[in-house]
């Protein structure tokens, strides 16, 4: 209220539409920025790509986490419960269920491309550690996730961690029955999944964007664009895959299996984590601790090695060597027949 020749007036706070209000309190002229011209190119937004569909998978993990009872008892019947009961819990569950599928893929492309045009050198490696251990993290999620199911594939999972945190001794004890006698293992990969791991990846995230902004967008030519503009194309291929999850929850739902049968083994796992199946195929259960540790050991070296024209050769014959493995393993694991792992 303001006073003019004793006559109280009203001054409205959002005027201009609300629009000067917002950006007084919020700044956000300052995410209008100049980036590269480059960075519009649709390759350079798998990065956002990828913080969007994490996006998702939070929202709908936590609206799944409201109807998950994380025991051995309770659990296959409490997803029952979300699938057949829940408002839109079928949906989201399936939302979900394609939303990783579809990070693994973006990750993968975004991993590859920075790669290619070599955006991981000086200043930027610890971006790229930050990127690396980001796609540590969501296979972790990928894996932790499978097991919380709790159907045949999931109790598979489960046994599975039982069995590398017996391999690996100390640096696994956490997935051993072992660990604690006051919770079961299931529960403890449940707050694992829910609450350590979206905390560390979060964390990440933040460090990952935080350099990008600092250091600058890695490109080759001088013109240049306003981040409002690479933001809003970003929104709008964001959009587009929300449609295309979305319509792929509702033409394919995720499905659930039996309730487990301990003592046998049977199941494959998820489609991303076949090569690490085939392996497990040829080297038994020391497989999938070999397999992921060769591949992210593998890049989180490449900005040490990639030092002048034969450094570049190395990692780039490695890198081709490794994908055309990891694409072989996966057709073993996919088409070869289902094998038994732990004996069980």
């Amino acid at each position: 209220m303001a006073e003019t020749g004793g006559t109280e007036t009203t001054v409205d706070p959002v005027g201009d539409g609300g629009g000067a209000w917002i950006e007084e309190r919020l700044a956000l002229s300052s995410l209008d920025y100049e980036i590269p011209k480059q960075a519009n190119h649709w390759t350079y937004m798998l990065g956002g790509l990828t913080a969007f569909f994490i996006l998702i998978l939070i929202v709908t993990g936590v609206y799944l986490g409201q109807f998950y009872n994380p025991t051995p008892l309770g659990a296959h019947d409490s997803v029952m419960y979300l699938i057949a009961r829940a408002p839109l819990g079928d949906w989201v569950r399936s939302l979900h269920y394609w939303s990783t599928g579809a990070v693994v893929l973006v990750v993968t492309a975004h991993l590859v491309y920075v790669v290619w045009r070599r955006s991981y050198r000086k200043p930027r490696e610890v971006t790229w550690w930050a990127g690396v251990a980001m796609a540590g993290l969501i296979f972790l999620f990928l894996v932790t996730g499978t097991a919380l199911r709790y159907d045949q594939e999931g109790f598979e999972a489960l046994a599975h961690f039982v069995a590398g945190g017996n391999l690996t001794g100390a640096l696994g004890a956490f997935f051993t029955e072992g660990f604690t006698r006051s919770t079961t293992l299931l529960s403890r990969i449940f707050s694992l999944h829910t609450s350590l791991l979206p905390l560390i990846l979060l964390s990440l995230m933040a460090l990952h964007f935080w350099l990008i902004r600092h250091l600058g967008i890695h490109a080759e030519r001088a013109e240049t664009s306003r981040f409002r503009t690479h933001a809003m194309k970003l929104g709008s291929i964001g959009l587009l895959a929300f449609v295309v999850v979305g319509l792929l929850a509702v033409i394919a739902p995720e499905g659930l299996g039996y309730p487990p049968v301990a003592g046998v083994e049977m199941t494959k796992p998820m489609w991303p984590v076949l090569w690490v199946y085939g392996l497990e195929n040829l080297l038994g259960v020391w497989g999938m601790v070999i397999g992921p540790a060769l591949i992210f050991g593998f890049l989180a070296i490449v900005p040490l090695v990639d030092r002048g024209d034969a450094g570049r050769r190395f990692v780039s014959w490695v890198g081709i060597a490794l994908s055309l493995v990891v694409v072989a393993l996966w057709l073993f694991g996919a088409f070869g027949a289902a094998q038994q792992h732990l004996g069980m």
